[in-house]
Order: C-alpha cells, then sequence, then structure tokens
C-alpha cells in the first residue's frame, strides 16, 4: 500500500502543477531560516538502527507527557523501556520480520533514544503548549486512507524528522498532504504547520495559508489543497489500473 511518504516522494509532475515554487531555491532560504531551540544536536552513530531509535524516542516522550511522568522516571523503569520498544517494533516492522534479540537497544541506542527523547521534551515546553496532541488522527480521502501524523501543539501540526541532514521538500510535502486532508473535513483546526529535527535540534513553522500562497503561484489553501488531493487521486487510481 502506498504511504504518505511514497507520495511525498515521487509524483513530481504534481507537485510541481500544484506547488511550483516548492523547489531547491525555497528550501535553502527555509534551512537558513529554522531556530535553533535545542543547544546540544545528537550525532547519529554508526552503530544504531536509526528507525528504532526515532520511534523509541517519539513513543517515550509521548509516554512522558501522556502519563505525567520524567524522562528519567520511565527510563530506569526496564517494564516501561521494553513496553516501548516492543510497541515501536510492531508499528514499524510486520512480526515475522524481528526477534526477542531485535527489542533490545545496544548502549549507543540507549544513548541516542535518551538524548532525543530529551531534545524532543525540551522542544514541546519551549513551545509553551496549552494543548498537545500525539499522533492526531486525519480522516482520509478518496485514496488516501485514514492517516495519523506525528504531533499537534495548540494550533500547529509539527512532522518531527529525526535525521542527521538538513530539511528537505518532502519533508514539506508529507506535511502537506495531512494538512490537505484536514480542509477536506472542512474543520480548520491548525492555522499553522511546522517541521521539527530533535536530532540537529532545529524547527520552522509557518503560517499555512502565507505558504500555500507563496508556494502555489496565488492560490488559497482551499483552492491548491482541493486539486492537490484530486489530481493525486486521479494520478494513483490510473497507475493501480496496470
Amino acid at each position: 500500500m502506498i504511504t504518505e511518504r511514497d507520495i511525498a516522494e515521487k509524483f513530481s509532475v504534481i507537485w510541481r502543477q500544484n506547488f511550483p515554487l516548492l523547489n531547491q531555491n525555497f528550501m535553502r532560504r527555509l534551512n537558513v531560516q529554522v531556530v535553533q531551540v535545542n543547544p546540544i544536536p545528537v550525532a547519529a552513530n554508526a552503530n544504531v538502527r536509526y528507525d528504532l531509535v526515532s520511534e523509541v524516542a517519539f513513543n517515550l516522550t509521548k509516554m512522558s507527557f501522556e502519563n505525567n511522568r520524567p524522562l528519567d522516571d520511565i527510563l530506569s523503569t526496564q517494564e516501561s523501556l521494553d513496553l516501548s520498544i516492543e510497541h515501536t517494533a510492531r508499528t514499524i516492522w510486520k512480526v515475522n520480520e524481528y526477534g526477542e534479540s531485535d527489542l533490545v537497544l545496544n548502549l549507543d541506542e540507549i544513548s541516542e533514544v535518551t538524548s532525543i527523547s530529551k531534545n524532543t521534551i525540551e522542544f514541546i515546553n519551549y513551545l509553551n503548549a496549552s494543548e498537545y496532541q500525539f499522533n492526531p488522527k486525519l480522516k482520509g480521502y478518496g485514496v488516501f486512507p485514514d492517516l495519523i501524523a506525528d504531533i499537534s501543539i495548540d494550533d500547529t501540526l509539527f512532522e518531527i524528522k529525526t535525521v542527521n541532514r538538513n530539511f528537505r521538500s518532502s519533508d514539506i510535502k508529507q506535511l502537506l498532504i495531512y494538512l490537505a486532508l484536514q480542509q477536506a473535513t472542512g474543520k480548520m483546526k491548525w492555522k499553522y504547520g511546522g517541521l521539527y529535527n530533535p536530532r540537529k535540534g532545529v524547527y520552522y513553522k509557518f503560517n499555512i495559508q502565507h505558504l500555500i500562497y507563496n508556494l502555489s503561484g496565488g492560490n488559497s489553501s482551499i483552492e491548491a489543497f482541493e486539486n492537490l488531493l484530486n489530481s493525486l487521486t486521479r494520478d494513483i487510481q490510473l497507475d493501480s489500473r496496470f
């Protein structure tokens, strides 16, 4: 099944048609404008499984906030850590793709999980959120199934990219898919969108209406998002026939 990440990385013709100014020049400007929120970045170690580390760190952050437990308290309890690792493995791997030995983090992985979680918690606290929701659900549209985003903080939807690189256009595109699905429901909760990278400790936040106007060449978000969803739906349906 095609995922939102696949769609963000492919269908380049449709993306160019709907957002012609979402290009390398725009991304260069964006990466210059990021805000450094965490003073200590997390270097990527070659001896870690990046997908597992990223997801476990996110789930521990979620556990800390939703259960009102300090991160150190969760990490000191092996049962809580094991539960988070097992839950994470089920979401990123198929059952027959891993065994019990894969659910054990090495020392480098534990170190990175701890640092990434601490940075993410620091970021959320930095924003002084009055309301937050981890993994907000988005109702599907056309060929899009129901999707789950990363975190909603007040009136902003953030996509978390735990990577050792600058933000890419595909990161923005993935976020735009979520925002387009929000609009399709007719309930406009988010006025802003954002990207956060806990490894580099930086984030970028934008006004949705302004960004869409600039990237689409003057269209409203209503028009641009509707055109995007309909174009992607037609193209994906056409591909599935052959």
